[in-house]
């Protein structure tokens, strides 16, 4: 009695399986493997002649000393600016990707008549919604904790890290602007929360459970989440773990402002943390970060800290 069934569906179900792939392997892509070198990284000379905010202009410690601040201030203002240029530049790459699933979310849901277009009929944005979705960050903020601490002690864990480092500092730069990575991290949070969501759960789980059931549903849409998330095989892992747990609470709640919310606000952690942690580096630990070395990033600390200002 099943076959009837998904024969007549099983065109629109190969649509949204390649609709998702297209456009999730697009913008996992363009935010993963993010290779734009900044500006402050890629003009910048020897660490033993850059100045702490690492400008391009080579000065000698010497020279420095009898430079005037408005003569500073003048190249402050020369150099900054590409460096803003450029940082706004991948910034408007990423959000454009993660914002064109929104669309696609709409065209496929609007094919296969989908509620809400694929929003789903209980979709409703309030402050409980907003609430759940927040709670359920802790369980995933403590689990990355917890990665934190065996870091050390692991490379692939390692290899996850730098991969978020990169795309961090491609997209911030090597300087730390708390308030600008902040404004940064809710924007790219907040599209990538949303755009996935409602085209990975919205969508393509919802299409799914629709033929085989909401078990093989969460799966199949774990699977390839992961798989379009696969900058390292760990990193793949730990995506596709995620998606399990939004698709979750999306079965749970009938909302997929819950999911949402969590996607998102655990995205401004993570981006806000990996700004932080890779402003503390050395010049050359971001270097090598950006040419894909193999430095291990150093936990957090003051050391780290002063040892990176007095270069």
């Amino acid at each position: 009695m099943v076959l009837p069934f998904c024969h007549t569906k099983s065109s629109a179900s190969i649509l949204v399986l390649l609709c998702t792939l297209c456009a999730l392997a697009s913008t996992s892509y363009a935010f993963s493997h993010h290779r734009h070198v900044p500006s402050s990284v890629r003009a910048v000379q020897p660490t033993s002649l850059s100045s702490p905010k690492w400008r391009p202009a080579i000065k000698v410690s010497s020279l420095r000393t009898s430079l005037s601040s408005t003569s500073d201030d003048a190249d402050s203002s020369k150099t900054v600016q590409p460096e803003t240029i450029n940082d706004l530049q991948n910034i408007g790459t990423l959000v454009g990707a993660q914002t064109l699933l929104v669309p696609i979310s709409i065209f496929v849901a609007n094919m296969l008549r989908l509620p809400n277009r694929g929003l789903g009929s209980g979709f409703i944005l309030n402050s409980a919604a907003t609430i759940q979705g927040i709670q359920w960050t802790i369980p995933l903020f403590v689990i990355a904790g917890i990665m934190r601490v065996i870091e050390p002690y692991s490379p692939a864990l390692q290899d996850v890290t730098k991969a978020t480092q990169r795309s961090v500092l491609a997209v911030m730069g090597s300087r730390r602007r708390p308030v600008f990575a902040l404004l940064v991290s809710i924007l790219l949070g907040a599209v990538a929360g949303w755009g996935e969501e409602w085209l990975f759960r919205g969508v393509f789980q919802t299409s799914m459970s629709r033929l085989f059931g909401e078990g093989i549903a969460l799966g199949v849409s774990g699977v390839v989440f992961g798989l379009l998330h696969a900058v390292t095989p760990v990193y793949a892992l730990l995506a596709g773990a995620a998606s399990l747990f939004f698709g979750y609470l999306y079965n749970t709640y009938g909302n997929l402002a819950v999911p949402m919310v969590c996607h998102a606000v655990y995205d401004i952690g993570a981006l806000m943390w990996a700004h932080w942690s890779v402003t503390a580096l050395t010049k050359k630990e971001q270097d090598e970060i950006m040419a894909g070395g193999v430095s291990v990033a150093p936990i957090l600390s003051s050391e780290t800290t002063n040892q990176n200002d007095d270069e």
